[in-house]
């Protein structure tokens, strides 16, 4: 008896849904939209979108909503538009019942800001998508410049890849977001290392804030590791001898550090 009760609840449920979404359906048949109303969710906390981006943006694909029977407006393809917009990372689209088209947004997160070798600026989320420079809003985030090809500010996403640095920019692009997503995720690194300097060798030099070295990287190779080093060097090397003694500090090399004096 039980099991026949729940299969009829359930059943009785099922029919309930179907009811409801069927009235809501009917009813918004009869409704026209009366305007639209944009809400970017983490608007206080960074500006690489707003309201009038969004109005502009819908306008190239989409009628003006307002006066449209709500149940005609394509708020699938509206989201899909909006979606494919570099700074949001994701938005929804639904209609009130006093027929209001919300659009809902939330924007992507800068981790980077390349400048590439014809000093265009761009910057990258710590997925690795592609976000165009807003110079009205400037994240305090890690700089990344020197030889990196100007062609990949038009990608949309650029991967993390397994190889070492070289030739092929995407390897080269990779590692950077490698590395870059390492120091941002670490807040010592984070707050010390203010900038990183691609050299045409693919390698990388790391400016830090407190200290006046130069830091030679290398490859993202053992990036782990030569982290690990240089952070032994701060704790255990510089307390003793001051954190100016040295003009270089590089960390290319297997198991050790080579200081240079100024």
């Amino acid at each position: 008896m039980k099991l026949v009760f729940k299969i009829l609840m359930l059943l009785f449920l099922t029919a309930y849904f179907v009811v409801v979404l069927g009235f809501v359906r009917k009813q918004y048949d009869g409704v026209l939209c009366n305007g639209m109303e944009i809400v970017v969710r983490d608007s206080l906390e960074r500006v690489l979108v707003t309201s009038a981006d969004v109005k502009n943006l819908l306008r190239l694909d989409h009628p003006e909503p307002a006066g449209m029977p709500v149940s005609e407006i394509d708020m699938a393809g509206i989201e899909e538009s909006l979606n494919d917009f570099p700074a949001i990372s994701n938005a929804q689209v639904y209609a009130n019942v006093q027929g209001r088209l919300i659009v809902e947004l939330s924007q992507r997160s800068p981790v980077l800001r390349i400048e590439d070798r014809n000093h265009q600026h761009y910057y990258l989320d710590a997925e690795g998508y592609v976000i165009p420079a807003n110079f009205d809003y400037t994240p305090h985030v890690l700089h990344i410049n020197g030889e990196i090809p100007g062609k990949y500010r038009k990608e949309k996403r650029i991967m993390v890849t397994g190889a070492s640095p070289g030739e092929n920019g995407h390897t080269l692009m990779g590692d950077v977001l490698k590395m870059g997503r390492y120091i941002h995720e670490h807040p010592f690194w984070r707050s010390q290392i203010v900038q990183i300097y691609v050299r045409k060798n693919g390698e990388f030099e790391l400016i830090p804030r407190v200290g006046s070295q130069i830091i030679y990287f290398g490859s993202a190779e053992r990036m782990e590791n030569k982290f690990f080093k240089l952070i032994t060097l701060y704790q255990e090397g510089f307390t003793h001898t001051g954190w100016n003694q040295y003009e270089i500090i590089n960390l290319k090399y297997t198991n050790q550090v080579i200081c240079t004096k100024r």
